[in-house]
């Protein structure tokens, strides 16, 4: 039998021998820069559109619109002379640690009232502004172009900041790869470009901040390398409209609210150093 100082002595030295911890790579995305550029779909739900002017103040009920995709090309989508046409989203941000980033960027929306559908019409328009709308009872109108032709389609911009938080779902052994979860919050002014053509007239109008927008989002993000991310997005909003454009003449002018959803994908880069190492116990 092993005397028990002898003992003693071996559980020392065997305490005393280092232990090598395991070392594992990891994308980390604290203090890291990131910009990105993608392209988006949207949808929106029936809205209430008040115009007002010399001559008229009416409100069109439950108008229904759409977004305006760009049909797919390369060179409709990568040429850059032709980057600013289809719905398209930027945005720049900043890692504050691996699990919360801020950002700002703009959503380039598009809306479109859709022709040819029948709403409700309440108010009044005077016969000096419109002979074959004039009246003042309420009844039913079709959208036709004499009547309103009415897009945000350069576009419906909303220019927001946003606060993200990341969770990782996977990260690769090497460190270069991983994969998050992230939801978060957005709000910010929409400054929409609105081509409007109210009984006929009307113009595409300048950019104008009409109002702001707010809402929620979830998506997941992919680090490919350490340092390019694909991002897959789904956004929901309100967005409240109370100072249009629409004719290009002084005190005309229309209001809206309506709520939205928004998918987008972007690709990115992230900038700063990633992959420190993280000891495992």
């Amino acid at each position: 039998m092993v005397p028990a100082r002898v003992q003693l002595v071996l559980l020392l030295a065997l305490l005393s021998v280092p232990v090598r911890a395991q070392e594992t790579r990891m994308v980390h995305l604290k203090n890291r820069f990131f910009a990105d550029w993608g392209y988006n779909r949207a949808q929106y739900t029936r809205s209430n559109i008040h115009f007002n002017g010399p001559g008229y103040d009416f409100i069109l009920h439950d108008v229904a619109a759409q977004d305006r995709p760009e049909g797919f090309s390369f060179g409709g989508y990568f040429a850059p002379k032709n980057i600013w046409i289809p719905q398209y989203n930027y945005r720049v941000g900043w890692f504050l640690n691996d699990n919360w980033g801020l950002s700002i960027g703009l959503d380039h929306m598009k809306y479109v009232v859709r022709q040819y559908q029948t709403v409700r019409m309440t108010g009044t328009i005077s016969p000096d502004r419109s002979m074959t709308y004039a009246g003042n009872s309420e009844h039913d109108v079709v959208l036709a172009p004499e009547l309103l032709r009415y897009e945000h389609t350069d576009g419906l911009n909303l220019l927001s900041v946003d606060g993200d938080h990341y969770d990782r779902l996977w990260n690769s052994r090497n460190g270069k790869h991983a994969i998050f979860f992230s939801e978060g919050a957005f709000i910010g002014p929409v400054i929409p470009r609105t081509d409007v053509r109210l009984f006929g007239e009307g113009i595409n109008n300048r950019f104008n901040v009409a109002g702001y927008g707010a809402g929620v989002q979830v998506g997941v993000f992919t680090v490919l390398w350490n340092h390019v991310f694909l991002r897959v997005l789904a956004k929901g909003g309100y967005i409240e409209l109370p100072n249009v454009l629409t004719t290009g003449k002084s005190g005309n002018s229309a209001r809206q609210r309506f709520w939205f959803v928004q998918e987008n994908v972007v690709l990115g880069v992230l900038i700063g150093r990633g992959g420190v190492k993280a000891r495992a116990n």
